[in-house]
């Protein structure tokens, strides 16, 4: 009879007490991958049975719009390709050229050929900058600030007479 009143005297708090396991997170992240692994093969096996399952003519459906969207790719490629020649898009630029229409891409490639010929002007014109040359530069003079020799240096430096 000792034994029962003892096992009674715990209270949900001693019993909450104990130490909560910690979680081995290194097996839990193996045990993850082990599952996504499974799903992986579970999920080719039910492609397989899928396309095992489709009719002929879902198969052949399916291989005429692959066929389509590549025709259509080829088609822009070769639409942008005419615009950058009749344009006379230089390599560097063409990959500027960029739309997915005649309009679009025909606008692009004069963008880009203004952008071409204002960069030609640019580099036939050489800008004129002035330069300026200040003998001693760096050297303190020994002359007074509000003297005539400052003024004469500068006039000196600057060619005024």
């Amino acid at each position: 009879m000792s034994d029962a009143p003892a096992a009674e005297a715990v209270t949900p708090v001693e019993a909450t007490a104990a130490p909560a396991q910690e979680t081995d997170w290194k097996a839990e992240a193996r045990k993850w991958e082990a599952r996504a692994k499974e799903n992986i093969g579970a999920a080719s096996r039910l492609a397989e049975i899928e396309e095992a399952s489709k009719s002929e003519a879902q198969k052949l459906a399916e291989r005429a719009a692959a066929a389509e969207k590549t025709a259509s790719e080829k088609d822009r490629a070769l639409l942008k390709l005419q615009v950058i020649v009749d344009h006379g898009i230089p390599k560097d630029y063409q990959d500027l050229v960029h739309g997915d229409t005649a309009e679009a891409l025909e606008a692009s490639a004069k963008k880009v050929q203004s952008l071409i010929k204002a960069n030609a002007e640019a580099a036939v014109e050489p800008q004129q900058t002035a330069t300026f040359v200040i003998p001693d530069e760096g050297k303190s003079p020994n002359l007074a600030l509000n003297g005539d020799g400052l003024e004469s240096a500068l006039k000196n430096a600057l060619g005024i007479k």
